[in-house]
């Protein structure tokens, strides 16, 4: 079950500032205006004030909805979830106050040793409501390190702000008057920033180090290496095995420090800028911050991407400017489909809420979020219109026969595309894909198994539709929510392996159990390499096929 609380416990202030990213929804008022998510991965960005204020340093980029949606209707929720460790999933309900670049309040929050190149804004939220989850469909992942692209090229913006660009044609504060004075449904932005005499100073060092990754820095790049990592030091060990001799021999007196040598092997690796490709700097010097993109609909090139990725958000919201703001992590494999260009699909999975399904009911609007975290950054927004199939109806069996359902599968949600926008994922942080998470399935296939095991005219009082009842017939907010699901006279079948393999957690990151394998690998094949090579001679010479000279 979801838990509520009036405020955020200790608990959870203190795992919040472990945390990596969060993600930041937002809706305006009018049944057509976009409804908002966004990620935010910059380090040290987020701040806890007590157990009901947070706020966080906005940086610029090239849509300002955030802010403008604050304005009209101070409705702001900010998400949190696990990718490492035990799942969880957190979700702070507020109302949001703005406080621009160049004000007192900002100032007082944000100081000059504190300020990050491009902040535009603080953002402060009044928590009147904390909710935990499970996230047991979130999947597991490693965190690499946290890109700096945005942050180099907003202070490359600012630097020209403090040269005094005369024609204001270039720099931080001419981005903002182009491209963040309003949202994308007409809304006021910003309203000061753009006009503050404060000199834009940042504690950015420019020179600093970039995050470097391994060459191979993926898990399947990894496991691609290992025969290589083998050749070569079974190579290195025949080689050593073979000379070593003769330059005892010769020098007499030669002392070799085996744990250096074996250092060497296991670290010589090669190593790259995170930022080149995956951070990739603009040549041109007259646009540093990258605009955002829109197509009417999903280019193929997107498609393709999309269907490699493991995980999207999900962003709804109600029409009452009093209610919630929701914004959902979706992780289950297969469960995302594209149908064409203009339409696109998933597949609902039973949740301790229902609040995406009863927004649609209400006003249709939703938006789905992919961003990068491996490879070239990426963000990638779906503008769309909802509609809602439940389980038991023609529609939804036409989409999701007993052979790909998923257990706990409660909906098919078909979304209309009529506006998709990229943007350049500079802020989000570089994390290794481990696996998919099993939990959620087999709790529902429990479930599911205790309907089925229950004539089609009673309720188990343990099964998935008196969960569906107790939990998902109306959102938080009391909008409706499941229709249909809970009466249908449908069995709950799915295609899901009760035995096949659970993810498992390591205390080490997926990295570093690839450090240790390699070098078990380069130590294996090193020993085997000597060996052949010390042996070989002495075989092939006892049996008369070989013969060696002093």
């Amino acid at each position: 079950m979801a838990k509520f609380y009036d405020e955020i416990p200790e608990s959870l202030i203190e795992w919040i500032k472990k945390q990596h990213m969060f993600w930041v929804a937002s809706a305006p008022l009018s049944p057509d205006g976009h409804v908002n998510l966004s990620p935010k991965g910059t380090a040290d960005s987020f701040h806890v004030m007590n157990s009901r204020r947070v706020w966080y340093q906005d940086l610029t980029g090239s849509g300002v909805e955030t802010i403008s949606h604050i304005r009209e209707n101070g409705r702001v929720t900010i998400l949190f979830n696990a990718f490492e460790g035990p799942p969880r999933i957190l979700r702070l309900f507020g109302t949001g106050t703005v406080y621009e670049y160049g004000t007192e309040e900002y100032e007082s929050l944000i100081s000059p040793e504190t300020r990050k190149p491009g902040s535009r804004a603080a953002i402060v939220i009044d928590v009147y409501q904390c909710q935990t989850t499970c996230g047991y469909a979130v999947p597991i992942y490693d965190f690499i390190t946290h890109r700096t692209q945005l942050l180099r090229m907003a202070d490359i913006e600012e630097s020209r702000d403090r040269a005094l660009d005369p024609l204001h044609q270039k720099g931080l504060k001419a981005y903002w008057v182009r491209k963040n004075l309003r949202s994308l449904d007409g809304l006021p932005g910003l309203l000061t920033a753009p006009d503050s005499k404060v000199t834009l100073v940042n504690n950015f060092d420019k020179e600093g180090q970039r995050p470097k990754l391994q060459h191979s820095y993926s898990r399947e790049g990894s496991a691609q290496s290992n025969g290589a990592n083998l050749a070569i030091s079974f190579a290195l060990g025949a080689l050593v095995a073979t000379t070593l001799p003769y330059i005892l021999s010769a020098a007499r007196t030669f002392d070799i420090n085996s744990f250096d040598l074996m250092h060497v092997i296991l670290n010589g690796t090669v190593e790259i800028d995170s930022e080149s490709p995956h951070d990739w700097i603009p040549c041109s010097t007259d646009q540093i911050i990258p605009m955002a993109k829109y197509y009417d609909e999903i280019p193929e090139s997107l498609i393709e991407w999309v269907r490699k990725q493991h995980m999207f958000w999900v962003a709804s919201a109600p029409l009452d400017p009093g209610g919630h703001v929701n914004v959902s992590p979706k992780g289950t494999a297969d469960c995302f489909h594209v149908v064409n260009s203009q339409r696109v699909w998933y597949q609902d999975l039973t949740g301790s809420g229902v609040e995406t399904i009863s927004h649609i009911r209400e006003n249709g609007r939703i938006t789905i979020l992919f961003h990068s975290f491996e490879g070239p950054p990426r963000i990638l927004r779906l503008y769309g219109i909802g509609t809602v199939y439940e389980f038991g109806t023609q529609e939804y069996e036409s989409l999701i026969p007993p052979e790909t359902r998923k257990p706990g599968s409660r909906a098919a949600i078909v979304i209309d595309v009529y506006q998709c926008q990229t943007s350049c994922g500079y802020a989000v942080p570089i994390y290794d894909f481990v696996a998919h998470r099993t939990q959620l399935l087999r709790s529902f296939d429990m479930k599911e198994s205790r309907d089925r095991a229950t004539t089609s005219t009673e309720i188990n009082p343990k099964g998935l539709r008196a969960y569906w009842i107790l939990k998902n017939l109306s959102s938080v907010d009391g909008l409706p929510g499941l229709l249909t699901a809970p009466d249908s006279k449908a069995t709950c079948l799915s295609v899901f392996d009760k035995e096949g393999p659970r993810p498992k957690l390591s205390r080490l990151s997926s990295r570093d159990v690839d450090v240790l394998r390699t070098g078990g690998t380069l130590a294996v094949g090193f020993v085997i390499g000597a060996l052949v090579a010390t042996a070989l001679p002495r075989i092939l010479s006892v049996t008369g096929n070989f013969s060696i000279r002093a």
